[in-house]
């Protein structure tokens, strides 16, 4: 039965479920209420209803988890993950599910109208006025509310959301509306030619004053011209809903669409990425993954750790086969999680995003979850490598890149750190992308930090040495690389350095050092 909170779409995933794995990643509690361990925020999931990330459900007392599908598949090169200690130039196969237990901050401000059946409501009364949640990230509205879709229709209003943001806002002007603020990466419907060209969903931050936005009106939609944009800095909350339907509703009029929608707004960004789920049995994973001649076989696009079960079916297929297996992850984990994934899992990547706690619970996490998580995946000993994605203006300062590389040279100086750069068409906020100076001014920090692995990426054949695996005692060049492309390997099958016998830790085809960085 699916959970209370679901959507046509969700109800069709809902079919693609069993029970999570109870006494592990779940227990069973009183008044049929579930706690998750999946990640490190251990929901506890009232009978009907969801966790954060909206795909592990409590139908009667028993927590219902992901199985039998993937949401995007793609062989590609290791390094692309990025791994760069091990399996160098060969492929990964990776598969994702849906579902994320961070969020984006796609919202607006306060003073924000919407259309609704109770009349024109301000999203911070619609939080005032909504009973509170577990999650404090969200409440649940009134009984019967709805909201105005793109569609000119009445559509449930499942969730109110509300988080505090510091950052940039976008001002939108709309001739005949009232302007609205929103973050820079809300997706806003709109287009340049009315009546040629069918209006897409743009992120605010992109928008410009040869843009028009969209109003439904008489069943079809009306075009008004943007009169002006503008950004200010912001600091303090921001808000938005959840809806039934085609998951959109009006901004002052304006049609804009969910944020918290936990398939739209963790929209999988890989160019491999499918566009509806496809099922799948693991052995059926691992005969692709054999046909694509893989070395490794991957989960990501999602946040893995939510679909965990999945992961380590797939996996149990995946090893005996002969493949090593890995996670590329947000790094919200738990003790249990980590603990019931290992026997099956050889790699771990996490995205390090930030050292500081506000950004962090902008995107519904807290530093400190990410940081024990780093921690203990490196003392369960999978083989760990961090990446950074630096971004102008958000994490790119050199105390907080000194604090990130200090933090992971304290755990092990042979941790691979990844810093790469950032680039506009992630539209998260639009900033100014990375240039290759910040990047080599990244890896220099790492370097006084005692960090004996620093790659720059994103930026290929303009980092220099940084592309390269290099020997810390000696500085031979070990791997030479441009991009995810190996130009000469000196390393695989042996181990250590040719020229000083150096040990160097990773995995290297056919031989293992360590097993962790150490």
């Amino acid at each position: 039965m699916p959970a209370k909170e679901a959507t046509p779409f969700s109800q069709a995933l809902d079919r693609r479920v069993h029970e999570g794995a109870l006494g592990t990643l779940y227990e069973k509690l009183p008044d049929n209420e579930v706690r998750c361990y999946a990640c490190a925020h251990r929901c506890l999931i009232k009978d009907g209803l969801r966790g954060i990330c909206k795909v592990r459900y409590n139908c009667g007392g028993t927590l219902m988890v992901p199985r039998g599908y993937v949401g995007a598949l793609q062989c590609d090169p290791i390094e692309k993950k990025p791994f760069f200690h091990a399996f160098p130039g060969t492929d990964a196969l990776t598969f994702g599910m849906l579902g994320c237990d961070l969020h984006c901050s796609y919202c607006f401000t306060g003073d924000l109208r919407v259309a609704t059946n109770s009349g024109i409501r301000r999203l911070d009364d619609l939080w005032e006025t909504s009973s509170p949640d577990t999650e404090p990230g969200r409440r649940k509205p009134r009984v019967g509310l709805t909201a105005t879709g793109g569609d000119g229709r009445q559509h449930g209003v499942q969730w109110i959301f509300r988080h505090d943001y510091e950052g940039q806002v976008v001002r939108v002007a709309p001739r005949l509306l009232k302007p609205f603020e929103a973050t820079p990466e809300h997706p806003v419907l709109a287009t340049e030619a009315p009546g040629v060209d069918e209006p897409q969903f743009i992120p605010a931050g992109r928008l410009t004053t040869r843009h028009f936005v969209c109003m439904p009106l008489a069943g079809a939609l009306d075009f008004l011209a943007i009169d002006d944009i503008t950004r200010r800095p912001f600091r303090g909350p921001v808000f938005n809903l959840e809806t039934d339907g085609p998951h959109t509703y009006l901004a002052n009029h304006a049609v804009v669409h969910n944020c918290q929608n936990w398939v739209t707004s963790q929209a999988l960004r890989d160019p491999g990425a499918l566009t509806e789920p496809m099922d799948v049995s693991p052995g059926q994973l691992v005969e692709i993954a054999q046909r694509q001649g893989a070395s490794v076989v991957a989960t990501s696009y999602n946040e893995p750790l939510i679909t965990s079960e999945w992961a380590v079916e797939v996996f149990k297929g995946a090893r005996p086969r002969g493949f090593t297996t890995a996670y590329i992850s947000n790094g919200n984990a738990t003790r249990e999680v980590l603990e019931y994934i290992r026997p099956f899992t050889d790699l771990y990547k996490i995205d390090l995003k930030s050292f500081r706690d506000k950004n962090y619970r902008s995107l519904g996490g807290k530093l400190e979850n990410i940081l024990n998580g780093i921690q203990m995946v490196h003392a369960m000993g999978f083989w760990l490598e961090i990446v950074t994605l630096i971004i102008p203006g958000f994490n790119d300062s050199d105390q907080e890149l000194g604090d990130i590389a200090r933090f992971l040279s304290g755990i092990s100086p042979s941790i691979p750190w990844h810093v790469t750069a950032f680039h506009k068409d992630y539209k998260m906020q639009d900033p100014d992308n990375t240039t290759p100076e910040t990047l080599l001014r990244a890896a220099r920090i790492g370097e006084e930090a005692g960090l004996q692995y620093i790659y720059a990426g994103n930026l290929p054949g303009r980092v220099g040495r940084y592309e390269d695996t290099r020997c810390p005692r000696c500085q031979a060049t070990l791997i030479r690389r441009i991009g995810y492309r190996i130009l000469d390997d000196r390393l695989s099958g042996r181990g250590s350095c040719f020229n000083c016998q150096q040990q160097i830790p990773g995995v290297w085809r056919t031989t293992i050092n360590a097993g962790r960085a150490n």
